[in-house]
Parts: structure tokens; sequence; C-alpha cells
């Protein structure tokens, strides 16, 4: 069960020493992380494809994002990322009258360095299909070849406005990799932390890109 399975990493990684993370680094890291959760990406890597076993797991089933079909949510956490983070310097009204497609836009360059700044991934080199909402109706934004537009509300949780941020805790090293351990806190409450998670992330200059997190919500507090 996912559970355990957060449980036994974060003990693991809290008690080894195979890899000296100072304050400074954790708080680094635990930000890196929490680009993906204030963006709402919990569960998630980047597989190309589905395990045979997958059904027979217990809990939500992780995104993979590095399947055709879910470009989308790429697409979507650049958005987001920016929205959040880069409003004022990247997001612009769109100049359109009617604004047909939303009231907002931001340059698709924005939304493709932000995807490969914390995936690993150049969107420039993907079928984008799937970002049409003729072909994905779950798709709240559209894409004129140069502008996504869309409205501020279109990526809010009917119900769940909380905001979680992630708190590293402990690090091991796996070859190249960092797997990294902690809980998932309320961003206004520190105290709140109805979430575990566990992550895998490498090296990518002076920070990381992201290869998994799978977040386990102890509480029906988390978003179960």
């Amino acid at each position: 069960m996912r559970k355990i399975f957060c449980a036994v990493v974060l003990l693991v990684v809290m008690s080894s020493t195979a890899f000296s993370a100072s304050k400074a680094e954790m708080k680094k890291m635990s930000v890196f992380l929490s680009n993906f959760t204030e963006a709402g990406l919990f569960n998630f890597d980047m597989k190309a494809d589905f395990d045979d076993d997958e059904d027979e797991q217990e809990g939500e089933t992780p995104i993979h994002l590095g399947m055709p079909a879910n470009v989308a949510e790429l697409v979507r956490f650049g958005i987001v990322h920016n929205l959040i983070n880069n409003y004022k310097s990247r997001i612009r009204k769109c100049t359109d009258p009617e604004c047909e497609s939303g009231s907002l836009t931001i340059d698709a360059k924005f939304v493709n360095e932000s995807v490969k700044k914390y995936f690993g991934v150049d969107l420039a080199k993907k079928d984008l299909r799937y970002i049409d909402p003729e072909e994905n109706p779950s798709v709240a934004f559209t894409f004129d070849g140069k502008l996504y537009h869309f409205d501020a509300d279109s990526f809010s949780e009917p119900g769940n406005d909380t905001v979680y941020y992630a708190d590293v805790q402990g690090v091991i090293q796996e070859g190249r990799n960092l797997s990294l351990a902690g809980d998932i806190y309320n961003s206004k409450k520190t105290t709140d932390r109805p979430g575990m998670f566990a992550a895998t992330v490498k090296p990518s200059g002076k920070s990381w890109v992201i290869i998994d997190m799978t977040t386990d919500w102890v509480t029906n507090g988390g978003r179960d």
C-alpha cells in the first residue's frame, strides 16, 4: 500500500547517512517540490506507459506525464506555475475585444521554459494534438500557435482552494538520483500536515528535474 510505502521511505531516508544535505539544501529541495504541489501535482511520474500491475495498486493512480495523451497536463503545469509565480511579468490580458478563449494569455515560450526547467521535457518536440479541447474536453485552455488563452479560475478545484507545499525531511542518494521524503503541509498553516510524500529527482545544473512523486493523504483533511 502506498501509505506504508511512503512511511517506510520517510523512515529510511531520515535515518540514512548516505547523503548529507544541509538545511539550506533541503529548503531549496522543498521549494523545488512545492512548485509541483502548489500546482496540484502530487502523484505522477515521467513514464510513457502503464505498469501491468497498476490496476492492483491501492490509492491514487499516478499520472504518467511521459504519455502523449498527458502532454496537456505538462502544459497546464507551465501555465499554472507562471500564473502563481510570474503573474506580473508573464501573464497578459487578452487583446481580443471578445476574448472567447479566455481573458488572460501567456506566451508559449514561457510555458515551454517552465516545463523544460522542472520536468526536463521539450514541449517543442511533443505532439500537441492532445491540448485541443476537441481532442481532450478536460483541457481548460486554448492554444493559437503562439499564445495560450485561459481564465484566471480555469484551474481552480471546486471546493478545495487550499495550497499545499512540500517539506523535505530526508535525502538518499541513489546513483545520480536523489530520493526525497517528507511532509505535505498547508501553506497557510504549517502544522496542518495531512500527507507524506516520496519523490525522485535528478540533478540538472544548479537544480533538479523531477522523475516521480507519490503522496499519501493520511487524514481526510487532504485530497482523498
